[in-house]
């Protein structure tokens, strides 16, 4: 069913004004269902409009109400409402948007205006008196490989390769957690199947050929089969042995212990900032992760640090790329830019939703998600061609890093999720923050207990102050500070600003020392973005030192 909102009372009011005779024109169909635009809701609006013009010292239009079974057919139209139309001005219509459009087609001499908003296509809950929008008639359904469950329609980023890294306790991270991940459902619904080869197949993205704007079908067609074809999955994936083509591929390929940094361009042409950061860390990290657009900021584009790190500071760049702000055409641009520009290193994300950032405003994207960024990549490297199956001349040699939530909840999902990851051809993982030794272990062991085998990079960020820690604690979902630390820390904050920063490096320098010498972690990677000047003493507290001489 077609759901709709009523538009506010003003807004309505300044169409009609001007008009003399105006008919209120109700609809029997979805919306008269819903009671937003039946007959009932007609005669109820003609007693407002009229009092709104009297309040305002102004004498109403003539207004009459009528209903028909369907705005949205041309015949019932024509048969039911053509006598009253010759005897006004203007055509009020309750109906969705296609109501509207359909008698403003039929009726072109009159001029026609929507009371109402359509929202989407709906599935009542009667039980719970809600409206949710379960389809999103993308023309391409898949429901057979997501257990019933639309992930188009039900997940906040439209992901055809869920989850995000942002559920917890099931719970989606749009909207304060108050819904379900879709992504969560669909894993728990396959399991319960016995069918979670279907949740690990990597699900290719939509050809967006057919949807031409506007969409037209002849009657008979509904009943014919489609020749298109359907989206593809890919269950298997040939995996090659992709080589080592930066640094700090290198590294990890031969075993060492490595520690990766984390430098964020802000909204600023000035680049010395970050070209300070790196010199801060060049001697101790073998990469430099370029962040982009973090928490939806519009920030300076990630490729352009990338390449200035490299070139004025020396230390390798993992170019940061999320697909919430482009599509594959923008992605494979960027990308082919970047291997022009040297960048071996790419981290695939989705990124945050738009609504937490700066520009609350904006349109997401989401044209393919982190997997299928990965299998772009992937195809681009291995087999020298895009997405598409274009040849690409010379293309670019990257090895590609992807984000893992260690602090998910359920983290099921999430480890499986990883293990479709690799499949795509990821070479190295990165976790979010940790700061309990236990969890790590755990975490690790979880991921190669299901077949994770790639390198896996503990995320640790040091606390600039308590208030930080309290904050990560309280409003990072899944975080777990360990009491011990923070009671360290909050002691030393009481002898004063100095004495908390030193221990800030004795408790982090510890952690690290821990994490390299009792786990199977292949590095670290440090997000201390701000703090850059702590690093090298950190790691010189847990015996890690430099990674190379100035």
């Amino acid at each position: 069913m077609i759901t709709a909102k009523r538009k506010p009372i003003s807004e309505i009011l300044s169409m009609v004004e001007g008009h003399k005779n105006v008919l209120l024109l109700a609809c029997d169909g979805c919306v008269g269902i819903y009671d937003v635009g039946g007959l009932k809701q007609a005669e109820a609006l003609k007693l407002e409009l009229e009092l709104a013009f009297r309040s305002k010292g102004k004498e109403p239009p003539n207004f009459t109400t009528a209903t028909v079974l369907r705005q949205c057919d041309t015949e019932i139209l024509k048969d039911s409402i053509s006598e009253h139309v010759a005897k006004i001005d203007a055509v009020l219509s309750l109906a969705c948007g296609v109501g509207v459009q359909t008698v403003a087609h039929v009726f072109s001499e009159a001029h026609v205006y929507p009371a109402n908003n359509t929202a989407f296509l709906a599935m009542e809950d009667k039980k719970e008196g809600m409206l949710r929008e379960w389809c999103m008639a993308c023309g391409n359904c898949v429901l057979h490989l997501t257990g019933g469950i639309c992930p188009i329609a039900r997940c906040a980023k439209s992901l055809l390769n869920g989850p995000c890294g942002g559920f917890y306790q099931g719970k989606c991270e749009v909207d304060g957690r108050t819904r379900d991940c879709a992504w969560v459902l669909i894993f728990n619904k396959l399991k319960e199947r016995g069918k979670l080869d279907l949740f690990t197949a990597i699900r290719l993205p939509k050809d967006y050929r057919d949807v031409k704007n506007p969409r037209e079908l002849k009657r008979e067609e509904l009943v014919l089969p489609e020749a298109k074809e359907a989206i593809k999955i890919l269950e298997e994936v040939e995996v090659k042995k992709r080589p080592a083509y930066s640094q700090l591929m290198k590294e990890l390929s031969e075993g060492r212990f490595v520690v990766t940094g984390e430098l964020e361009p802000v909204k600023t042409t000035d680049l010395t900032e970050v070209i300070e950061g790196a010199k801060l860390l060049r001697d101790y990290v073998v990469a430099i992760n370029i962040t982009d657009n973090p928490t939806a900021f519009a920030y300076l584009n990630a490729l352009v640090p990338s390449y200035i790190i490299q070139e004025k500071a020396g230390v390798e760049a993992v170019y940061q790329m999320v697909t919430r702000d482009r599509n594959r055409l923008a992605l494979t641009a960027d990308l082919l830019a970047a291997g022009a520009l040297g960048i071996k290193n790419i981290l695939a994300l989705a990124g945050d939703f738009t609504t937490v950032g700066d520009n609350p405003q904006a349109k997401k994207v989401w044209d393919i998600d982190s997997t299928l960024l990965i299998y772009l990549i992937s195809r681009m490297v291995d087999e020298g061609v895009d997405l598409a199956g274009n040849p690409i001349h010379n293309p670019p040699k990257f090895n590609i890093g992807a984000a893992a939530n260690p602090n998910a909840d359920p983290l099921e999902p999430e480890l499986y999720k990883l293990l479709r990851k690799q499949k795509a051809g990821v070479d190295f993982l990165q976790t979010q923050s940790m700061y309990d030794i236990e969890k790590i272990k755990r975490f690790l062991d979880e991921c190669r207990s299901i077949g994770i085998k790639v390198p896996i990079l503990i995320g640790i960020t040091p606390f600039k102050s308590i208030k930080m820690m309290e904050w990560f604690v309280k409003n990072v979902p899944g975080v777990y500070v360990p009491e011990e630390m923070q009671e360290r820390l909050r002691k030393a904050r009481d002898r004063g600003k100095e004495a908390f920063m030193e221990e800030n490096i004795i408790v982090f320098g510890e952690l690290c020392k821990e994490i390299r010498k009792t786990t199977s972690a292949a590095g670290i990677h440090m997000m201390a973005v701000g703090m850059e000047s702590l690093v090298p003493r950190i790691l010189e507290m847990a015996g890690i030192g430099k990674y190379r001489s100035s």
